[in-house]
């Protein structure tokens, strides 16, 4: 191979990542795939080296190297030249002798040492090898912009290559992404996210790859939201406001975000927070926009009103008046959009757009045909800059060029190197190819847990088969038994559904085919009781709808389970233990197999088997 284009989340402040397109393939992995540390904001060295593995390919070979790379505005930014080793140095340290250092840990370790006094933070680093590498790097690095950096890890890894490097507006990448993968032609792009290059939305036209801008919803700063540093320290936005308070409610913002919209269906919306937060948004219809009044924000986030707020209302009404706030904005804003474009089809990119309810809300009532894309936060942003360099490279391919449905884009594994990582194990397991997942349909329901490692993994945050833990739908008790004994995490949140795409008219109300997880839908009321572990409190479903062509062996396993049940629904959820990511490699699925109270593993046609380990 000789030439080789890539598209890069370098740096965002969380979920790097990389992507590459061949003449026959792509590949997109998360840097937190590697690493175990959920969103990861390291530099995003270790997929690219998964990604050579992989598609072995030898880098001495590759002569033109073509870098897309996402957001303009960290182009100039000045970092210490070692940052990427400095981080890695730290990570080492602070791991000390476990087998792995996981995002709890490493936070909880990194504020101990924080917490210390100057000397005795010294004294750490210097009695250890990586921290005084640490030191070294952090005194005699050079100080320079991104974009050097990168050249330069480029450079180390592709020694031969000539560089030609290109950096694209952040919203422009998350269009791009999404509207590559839909599949439509002519169609409304809208981009929904906290904060990128000094906007938190775009609106797009697009006909036959053509991009026209229509509108931009800037930031807007705000004194009383600046400590708030997880959220672009002040500059507000929608997506901030609701970080925000996930983090007040006591979740991680940037990725808890989803347990509050969880919790917002047990709580009742009509408080003054939902009112204050109304107030706070405006729609420009002049510039196809959402204003936001700073005022009106700043009063919201005074520390005493914050403090009243918590006192007057429980966490569930809070959430719920969060969640509906978000919802009305954005309906009143795509409302006002469509009566001026009236398109039938919108495509949706960005991390907010990981609101399934809201994007229900959407599909509801104002379009009839639509699409999240799968990595919809800003891991997908590398997908997007690779498909706007590589379109730079090959203008010809603009309308054309598509992504396959499904995004199974990262590594697989073999089955020698996953009977090599089993014999090495000490775990109860034989081979049944093909029949591993009909006999997986018949575990689950016999009522054990299960898990699947199978093909080459997903690309963006929803298992969709072949990292996922699975379960029976009809066990009324089934979410409350993962959360706890599984999951580890809040008994509210509930669990979603695949189900064969055959199901769709009998089960829901009103549905389209979406096969990725990205937008909730609500089951007819008669199926509740039936299968209680399928659904949400409010009926809501945030559903995978599987075809054969999609993923052969899982439909296959589904069809198998409506065979013995009546229904072709099955609890899928993330192949991790909670606080970890989703598991890459065989290594991963076996630790977590270990550290959780799953029965049964299938792994590539392996059955593994819960023998001789303690629960």
């Amino acid at each position: 191979m000789k030439s080789l284009t890539l598209g890069l989340n370098f740096f965002g402040g969380h979920d790097t990542s990389i992507f590459a397109i061949f003449e026959d393939d792509v590949y997109g992995l998360s840097q937190e795939r590697i690493t175990r540390i959920k969103h990861d904001s390291i530099f995003p060295i270790d997929a690219l080296h998964e990604m050579l593995r992989y598609k072995k390919i030898e880098p001495e070979t590759i002569q033109e190297l073509h870098v897309g790379i996402a957001t303009l505005a960290f182009q100039k930014r000045i970092f210490n030249e070692y940052a990427y080793e400095m981080t890695t140095a730290l990570r080492k340290m602070l791991q000390g002798s476990d087998e792995e250092l996981y995002i709890k840990d490493f936070v909880q370790r990194k504020e101990a040492l924080q917490s210390k006094g100057k000397v005795a933070q010294l004294m750490t680093f210097v009695k250890s090898k990586e921290g005084r590498s640490y030191l070294k790097m952090q005194f005699s690095g050079k100080k320079l912009p991104l974009d050097a950096i990168i050249e330069k890890h480029l450079r180390k890894i592709f020694p031969n290559a000539k560089i030609d490097m290109t950096f694209y507006e952040h919203h422009l990448t998350h269009a791009y992404s999404t509207y590559y993968a839909s599949g439509f032609k002519e169609t409304l792009v809208f981009t929904f996210d906290g904060e990128g290059d000094s906007c938190f939305s775009k609106l797009y036209e697009v006909k036959n790859g053509v991009f026209t801008e229509l509108g931009a919803s800037q930031n807007r700063y705000v004194e009383n939201m600046k400590m708030y540093d997880f959220a672009d320290s002040g500059y507000a936005s929608v997506g901030n406001i609701y970080s925000i308070f996930t983090y007040l409610l006591g979740y991680t913002p940037n990725a808890d975000e989803g347990k509050v919209e969880a919790l917002a269906a047990f709580g009742n919306h009509q408080n003054r927070l939902y009112e204050d937060l109304m107030a706070a948004v405006q729609i420009d219809e002049k510039r196809m926009a959402m204003e936001l009044d700073t005022d009106m924000l700043n009063v919201i986030f005074d520390p005493e009103n914050l403090e009243t707020l918590f006192e007057e209302l429980s966490k569930e009404d809070i959430s719920a008046a969060l969640q509906r706030a978000l919802e009305e904005i954005v309906l009143s804003y795509l409302s006002v959009v469509k009566a001026k474009y009236p398109y039938k089809r919108i495509a949706l990119a960005g991390g907010v757009t990981a609101n399934v309810i809201m994007n229900m809300k959407i599909f509801e009532e104002l379009f009839e045909e639509m699409f999240i894309i799968p990595a919809m936060g800003d891991d997908g942003i590398s997908q997007g800059a690779a498909i706007m360099k590589y379109l730079q490279l090959h203008p010809e391919q603009k309308e054309s060029f598509s992504f396959s449905m499904m995004p199974y884009y990262g590594s697989v594994f073999t089955k020698e190197q996953i009977r090599g990582v089993l014999e090495k194990s000490g775990l109860s397991y034989r081979f049944l190819g093909e029949e591993a997942y009909l006999k997986a349909a018949e575990m689950i329901v016999e009522g054990k847990i299960g898990a699947l490692f199978h093909g080459r993994c997903e690309f963006g945050p929803r298992a969709l088969g072949n990292r996922s833990i699975i379960a029976d739908v009809r066990n009324k008790e089934i979410q409350k038994l993962i959360n706890k004994e599984i999951k580890k995490r809040p008994l509210f949140q509930p669990f979603c559904p695949s189900m064969l795409a055959e199901e769709r008219e009998r089960l829901f109300e009103k549905a389209y085919d979406n096969k990725h997880m990205t937008i909730a839908f609500k089951l007819k009321k008669e199926f509740k009781e039936q299968i209680p572990g399928a659904v949400h409190v409010d009926l809501t479903a945030r559903v995978q709808f599987v075809s054969p062509e999609d993923n052969p062996n899982y439909y296959a396993m589904i069809l198998r389970v409506k065979e013995l049940t009546g229904f072709g629904v099955i609890i899928n959820t993330s192949f991790n233990k909670h606080g970890r990511t989703m598991v890459l490699t065989p290594q991963h699925a076996l630790r977590d197999f270990v550290d959780t109270n799953l029965d049964f593993m299938v792994m590539e046609g392996y059955l593994v088997e819960r023998e001789g380990i303690a629960k």
